[in-house]
């Protein structure tokens, strides 16, 4: 028996890449900002920078460092 949503694959791996390498620049930045803050913990806020940087990819913005660089400015 077959899954009633199937999982939807929008980007290429080149994309997915590009994603995981903003997400991981981003990740650090923030951790060496707050370097006391418990980041083990906060699946939320892993949640909120996952959605902009999909957001991004979505407006065609896949190069990692202008994404992680955009997020970084946001804050």
């Amino acid at each position: 028996m077959g899954s009633r949503n199937p999982q939807v694959d929008f980007y290429n791996p080149e994309t997915r890449e590009a994603l995981g390498q903003a997400f991981d620049a981003t990740w650090l930045v923030l951790q060496a900002r707050d370097p006391f803050r418990d980041f083990g913990r906060e699946s939320e806020l892993k949640t909120t920078l996952s959605l902009k940087l999909t957001a991004l990819a979505a407006d065609g913005v896949t190069d990692p460092s202008f994404e992680s660089g955009r997020l970084r400015a946001s804050r």
